[in-house]
């Protein structure tokens, strides 16, 4: 049985709609199946006895090689409003003999499971399409194949397609007492999905306000799972001087947070902490505080 997907572009709408990002690597829009006509399909097997094959054509565009494509695989289910739910699973890729060509493979949806956040049990339950757990992979944008993805039969595919907007880095100055400063910035040349950044302290006693960022003394560079958010100082513990925040956020369909705390002591820059995949609409602060209370 085939599935065939096609991009519908009155979906369309940017990421600053869903997640107010204060800077904007990505566009996306989102489709469900289509009609591909070509010899290609031909190298794709038809789906065994229990299974879909989903077919998605995705139209020549203009720079292929800034665009991704993001898998969205699941069931529409009705659950609670308020608690984060997921599939178990795997998605496989597999090189067709011969060819060359990739298939994706989802052999079976697993069990759902989710967060476990008290609701009012008289609170109406909702539709939502629930997907496999775990960021989605973004895969190559190429018009020329179809894209192939073999499913349960009672398993939905959509996707979106994400294009990089270029010279859109992250790059904010903060400054702190006793004339320092700190600029922290993506690294250059590097896609805004997934990369570095870097955390530079700097001396700023005897630069003009305003000029630039004064005489480097210490600095640090992380690896990141998705683009900077926002940066800012926030005390954690009462007494204490406030520390780095380095919130950054991932470009998957979950859009979950990740959080990064650095303390300044001197002209020295420490990571004092880390958090990773928390809810999309988390506080990023008070996770910090919490998990310095377990600790």
């Amino acid at each position: 049985m085939d599935a065939r997907l096609r991009l519908n572009d009155g979906h369309k709408r940017s990421r600053r709609a869903m997640t107010s990002w204060v800077a904007i690597a990505f566009f996306l829009w989102m489709g469900s199946s289509l009609a591909w006509a070509g010899d290609n399909l031909k190298a794709f097997p038809a789906a065994q006895e229990g299974m879909v094959r989903h077919v998605i054509d995705l139209p020549p565009q203009a720079n292929e090689a800034d665009l991704k494509v993001e898998l969205m695989i699941g069931k529409t289910v009705k659950v609670d409003p308020a608690n984060r739910y997921f599939f178990g699973g795997r998605l496989e890729t597999e090189i067709i003999p011969g060819w060359g060509f990739e298939r994706h493979v989802l052999r079976e949806l697993g069990p759902m499971a989710g967060t476990l956040m008290a609701v009012d049990p008289a609170a109406p339950k909702v539709y939502r399409f629930i997907t496999l757990g775990g960021e989605a992979p973004l895969l190559r944008y190429n018009s020329r194949l179809p894209l192939v993805v073999y499913t349960p039969q009672d398993v939905e595919v959509r996707h979106r397609i994400w294009r990089v907007q270029a010279g859109d880095r992250f790059v904010q100055k903060l400054a702190l007492p006793g004339a320092q400063a700190l600029v922290v910035a993506e690294g250059d040349f590097e896609p805004r999905s997934i990369g570095s950044y870097s955390v530079r302290l700097y001396a700023t006693e005897g630069v003009p306000v305003g000029d630039d960022a004064g005489f480097f003394t210490a600095g640090l560079v992380r690896a990141r799972n998705g683009t900077l958010e926002k940066v800012l100082l926030e005390t954690l513990k009462p007494g204490e001087a406030p520390s780095l925040i380095v919130t950054i956020r991932s470009v998957g369909s979950g859009a979950y947070l990740s959080v990064d705390a650095f303390t300044v002591t001197g002209n020295k820059v420490t990571l004092r902490t880390s958090i990773a995949d928390i809810a999309a609409d988390a506080d990023p602060v008070a996770a910090l505080k919490t998990a310095l209370k377990r600790r």
